[in-house]
């Protein structure tokens, strides 16, 4: 059985110790073959680098070690090429200043490989130079690979929520300053064999590479849904026999284990193509560790995220079953940052269907991208009151029909944030408890209870819906009203009718919330016979 190489980012490290690689090589020949300059955007932890870093052993010529692979028959004469490689991951770029020298530092080092003396000092002139003296030497054209483009952009993002943030000026500046530099490649097109550029975001109105008009944007290219992360097809060629094993020791048939597996880590799809996808990851984590666990997410929290949904007051009843508009997702205005395509962009979402080609309904790829973007929510809004010992109680006592005990925990949760900065005003504050109390319900998902919230029906719009094997919960939310008001909505509005065919318990719980007292101020429960 091949070891698994997790987040591995070495194709020749991969090829020759015989670790599980799987081969994209089709996509890539079909870049090599065709256009010069490549666009692709996909979320972190993805395979962007291993990519770019197997596009750079295929322009070194070495064929070997794509022996077995998709691209090795194929028509192609192997010819070695000069490369220019540049990670912004690997290239600090605190300010204009740090990320000048940074940049220095790497063409000065490329120069010295190759045996070129560069003249200039400046960054942004060694750029041009070192590509037309690399050309000139061997008479080849050159490869420009560019990882992670937006990272000098987004690394600085984080404090740009705060008033007169100068963490703006640092973006514009590092934008002008890369626009520069990737202005050169137009003129210099003849010199050039490849362009390929990487990154998570994509934004609008921003002209880094406006020159480069010819530019082709896989991201959203159907030819191209599954360049990144890995298909079921794939799953079935190279890790069967991790799939065996683990079904074997959680006592589970192999469809099952595919099934529970699928829930866990399936559902990227970033094209209208139809195709969805792992994240490979969390993949070779699960297989390898032998246990289900939430990897990707917890490789890198989108503590920024989560601020900027804090700071925008943002009803997060929103974030499932999102409908926008096939452009709205396609980039965003960093001055003016949106929510949606943010979290699509950086695979928080992801498209689970299209409607006319033109409406596009968005919502968490999987179980563990949902769960646990909650809870980092349900931590940030609550500072940590909320945590899954929390969870996991609230989640015994609804499946044990202890409605009294439940209702007093939730009690304490809210009285617990008392000394928290909570917002001011009572329409904040109203927006505020509103988000926790989703958050909470949200969270009690699992294999033997499922929460349905802004349940849609004929009549109306339900808060929340908990089903457990045995009894439906109805739950209906107010802010400085009365419980007796939310408890006549959901009989008014005959919330229960389409659950009375369940043959399960059906209990309808009114909430009313004081924003002024910070807690439950009243419940009413009625069960229906």
């Amino acid at each position: 059985m091949q070891n698994i190489g997790i987040d591995l980012a070495d194709f020749e490290y991969i090829r020759k110790n015989n670790l599980i690689y799987v081969d994209k090589t089709e996509f890539l020949y079909k870049i090599v073959s065709e256009n010069k300059y490549y666009f692709l955007s996909r979320p972190r932890r993805f395979g962007k680098t291993l990519f770019v870093d197997t596009l750079e052993k295929f322009y070194q010529g070495k064929k070997e070690l794509f022996e077995g692979l998709y691209i090795f028959n194929q028509d192609w004469n192997w010819e070695e090429h000069p490369i220019i490689r540049l990670d912004f991951n690997m290239i600090p770029s605190e300010n204009r200043e740090v990320l000048n020298k940074s940049l220095q530092k790497i063409f000065s080092k490329i120069a010295a490989r190759y045996n070129i003396d560069l003249i200039v000092e400046e960054a942004y002139y060694m750029f041009p130079e070192l590509i037309e003296k690399l050309y000139n030497k061997f008479n080849q054209d050159v490869v420009i690979l560019i990882d992670e483009y937006d990272k000098p952009i987004i690394s600085n993002l984080k404090s740009t929520l705060e008033e007169n943030s100068a963490n703006l000026k640092t973006i514009d500046k590092n934008q002008d300053y890369l626009k520069m530099l990737y202005d050169y490649l137009k003129p210099l097109e003849g010199y050039l064999e490849k362009v390929f550029i990487t990154g998570v975001s994509k934004f609008s109105k921003l002209s880094i590479f406006s020159t480069l008009n010819n530019l082709i944007e896989l991201d959203q290219n159907e030819e191209f849904a599954e360049i990144m992360g890995y298909t079921e097809k794939e799953l079935d060629e190279y890790f069967s026999p991790y799939f065996s094993k683990l079904a074997e020791k959680n006592n589970l048939t192999i469809p099952e284990f595919r099934k529970k597996f699928k829930q866990m880590y399936n559902g990227f799809r970033f094209t209208e193509k139809d195709s969805r996808v792992y994240n490979p990851f969390s993949v070779g984590n699960a297989l390898k560790n032998s246990r289900f666990d939430n990897y990707w997410f917890e490789s890198g929290p989108p503590t920024f995220l989560v601020e900027l949904i804090k700071n925008k007051n943002f009803d997060l009843s929103n974030l499932e079953n999102i409908e926008v508009g096939k452009n709205e997702i396609k980039a965003y205005d960093i001055g003016n940052i949106q929510i949606i395509p943010l979290l699509f962009q950086t695979g928080y979402l992801t498209i689970k269907e299209i409607e006319d080609q033109v409406i596009y309904k968005l919502d968490y790829p999987n179980y563990e991208v949902e769960n646990s973007f909650n809870l980092n929510l349900a931590k940030s809004f609550s500072q940590n009151k909320i945590t899954v010992p929390v969870v996991h109680r609230l989640k015994k006592l609804l499946i044990n029909k202890e409605l009294e005990k439940f209702i007093q925990q939730i009690k304490s949760i809210f009285f617990s944030l008392v000394n928290i900065n909570i917002p001011k005003s009572l329409q904040d504050r109203e927006a505020y408890y509103n988000s926790l109390f989703y958050l909470i319900t949200t969270l009690l998902t699992d294999n033997n209870l499922n929460v349905y919230s802004e349940v849609l029906t004929s009549e109306g719009r339900i808060d929340s819906i908990i089903e457990t094997d045995t009894n439906i919960y109805i739950i209906e939310f107010k802010a400085n009203q009365d419980a007796e008001i939310a408890l006549q909505q959901i009989k008014d509005k005959n919330y229960a009718e389409r659950f009375k065919i369940k043959d399960k318990g059906i209990i309808l719980i009114g909430t009313n919330f004081d924003t002024e007292k910070r807690n439950i101020k009243d419940i009413k429960i009625e069960e229906i016979d």
